[in-house]
């Protein structure tokens, strides 16, 4: 089969697939000829050098799928709401994406597949996280294997734990009263606040994973529960 660069050309033929590499189109590795190792090579260097806050958006459709729903109350002539713009996540470019809430714990996991028929020795390390304008964030991630061994056409689930601590740096904070047998007040955001972090994969990958975590505030794709007080007219 040959390769979709040179389907208009078929006077150039596709050499032999003796390059083991990641390929940026279908997110794995595989094997590769010299033209197409160099290509996503090259790729991947310029993708690494380029901070997320200027890349272009790629996410979109993943950040319009969390958009608020506009249901019709039921009862008393509701009207539908308007959009609440703090649930709208900005996200810049980046491999893996979890939403989440403040004093949450989240648990992100990533498989690695071994396509090739040898054995590999994989080291992983995570990254501080980040905002896109690139101040860190009080956040601590840890891996739940830092090194592995992936056998011949075998896989690995690793998980990523994070602690999502609203309660000190970048935040733009705001109080919640509450009772006092509730316990003290807790910090929220304002509007949904975006942390990325680099993922390495030694032996597995050609460059970092770019991990990102959507912190939204409370308020954000709550349940919903109508109270009809059948009063209306």
């Amino acid at each position: 089969m040959q390769s979709s660069r040179y389907a208009n050309d078929p006077a150039q033929a596709k050499g032999p697939e003796v390059l083991y590499g990641y390929c940026h189109d279908s997110r794995r590795m595989r094997m590769m000829d010299y033209g197409d190792f160099m290509s996503n090579l090259n790729r991947g260097y310029s993708n690494l050098y380029q901070a997320p806050a200027g890349m272009a958006s790629a996410l979109a459709p993943a950040a319009n799928a969390f958009a608020p729903d506009h249901r019709r109350q039921q009862g008393c002539g509701c009207r539908d709401e308007p959009e609440d713009c703090s649930c709208n996540c900005c996200i810049q470019c980046a491999d893996i994406v979890e939403y989440a809430y403040c004093g949450e714990t989240r648990k992100i996991p990533i498989t690695f597949d071994n396509d090739s028929r040898r054995e590999r020795q994989v080291s992983l390390q995570i990254g501080g996280f980040n905002t896109d304008g690139g101040h860190p964030l009080p956040w601590k991630a840890s891996l739940s294997d830092a090194t592995f061994t992936l056998g011949p056409c075998s896989r690995k689930n690793v998980l990523v734990t994070v602690n999502i601590d609203c309660g000190q740096g970048n935040f733009r904070e705001a109080a919640v009263n509450v009772s006092a047998d509730a316990g003290p007040a807790r910090a929220t955001l304002e509007s949904c606040t975006v942390g990325y972090a680099r993922l390495a994969a030694d032996g597995c990958l050609i460059r970092p994973l770019i991990v990102a975590v959507a912190v939204l505030p409370d308020h954000c794709h709550a349940h919903r529960v109508s109270c009809l007080c059948g009063c209306c007219c």
